[in-house]
């Protein structure tokens, strides 16, 4: 049996750093991953100290004493995610990254921005706001993690949002002939409805309701060449209960009536 996996979620953010700006030294009482964006400076962390530029990342550690600085010519603009929990420690052994090892190279440099993106509607949200940036942090993690495993190899992956939209299209498809809800549909792939359905609209340029109503009527489309089932039939095998329902939708769609259009058919 798989030992659970404890990860809390602390906040994310992103800076803009002056010429010689500097935190520290300091220490957090959590473990935080930094993307470096654009521009260079300088980590120091155990005595050592770290020349890091755009494309890099690096590590804080909880109670260890460490020092930021950004560059006086070219200052560094850099992301962060910061979170907690005994399972960090097992997932970092993963990418050899530790005190000694606190850097990482990662591509493309703007990998982290589609998930800033995500982070700052979940947090925006009036409902289940902490419980979306939680598992946003348990999907983050993973990504992060591959792509730090293959660094040798074009490692493209899709953004953030494209694959909640993508795993929602996937559960269409597979179910359409069943009662679709859409808010349970966002509930299934972990996001607010509200942002599924602005997510979904901006990748696949329709609201869920009327890709998942296109593609029952595609798919009617096709039942209509098999003369052996009746409009009646084909309507229940794409989901409607109700004919007249399913040839108001049809000609919705096509423009024309579920019977007018399968007389056109050869």
């Amino acid at each position: 049996m798989c030992e659970p996996i404890h990860l809390n979620y602390y906040y994310h953010g992103k800076q803009f750093c002056e010429p010689n700006y500097s935190w520290g030294p300091g220490v957090k009482d959590h473990y935080k991953i930094l993307f470096i964006h654009e521009g260079q400076g300088s980590y120091l962390i155990n005595g050592v100290n770290y020349y890091l530029k755009k494309g890099q990342g690096f590590m804080v550690f909880p109670n260890t004493i460490c020092h930021m600085k950004a560059d006086e010519d070219e200052p560094w603009v850099y992301s962060w995610i910061a979170f907690q929990g005994k399972s960090v420690d097992s997932l970092l052994a993963q990418v050899k990254l530790s005190k000694e090892h606190p850097h990482f190279t990662y591509a493309p440099a703007n990998w982290f921005d589609s998930w800033l993106e995500l982070f700052a509607h979940a947090e925006a949200l009036e409902k289940n706001s902490e419980f979306i940036l939680h598992s946003l942090l348990f999907r983050l993690l993973p990504q992060w993690i591959d792509m730090l495993m293959e660094p040798d190899q074009p490692f493209n992956l899709p953004k953030a949002k494209d694959e909640y939209v993508r795993k929602a299209v996937e559960y269409i498809k597979a179910n359409y002939y069943t009662k679709i809800s859409i808010t349970e549909l966002a509930k299934r792939i972990g996001i607010d409805r509200i942002y599924f359905s602005s997510l979904f609209k901006e990748v696949e340029q329709l609201s869920p309701q009327m890709y998942l109503l296109h593609y029952r009527m595609d798919k009617a489309c096709d039942l209509m060449r098999n003369h052996q089932l009746s409009v009646s039939d084909i309507s229940h095998s794409v989901g409607y209960a109700d004919p007249l329902l399913f040839s108001k939708m049809f000609k919705k769609v096509k423009g024309e009536s579920p019977t007018h259009y399968r007389r056109k058919l050869v």
